[in-house]
């Protein structure tokens, strides 16, 4: 059976070692905070605040749902 590609990039929860900026909101990222980083190529990554991420999250899970029931039609 063929390998399913992914439709995500490589994406991780983090803790925050050292301060961060949310790559959308500016918002300051102190140590200790959950974040969530997408990264682009192995030394490209973006870091979200958690508030931030978890509306990424929703907004990908509305649009894979509206895909998923198209195919389904």
């Amino acid at each position: 059976m063929p390998k399913v590609k992914s439709l995500l990039k490589r994406i991780e929860v983090q803790v925050v070692k050292t301060k961060r900026t949310c790559k959308n909101s500016r918002t300051k990222m102190t140590t200790g905070e959950k974040c969530l980083v997408v990264w682009n190529a192995p030394r490209d990554y973006k870091p979200y605040c958690k508030e931030i991420a978890l509306k990424m999250i929703k907004s990908a899970r509305e649009k894979l749902d509206i895909i998923e029931s198209k195919l389904e039609e």
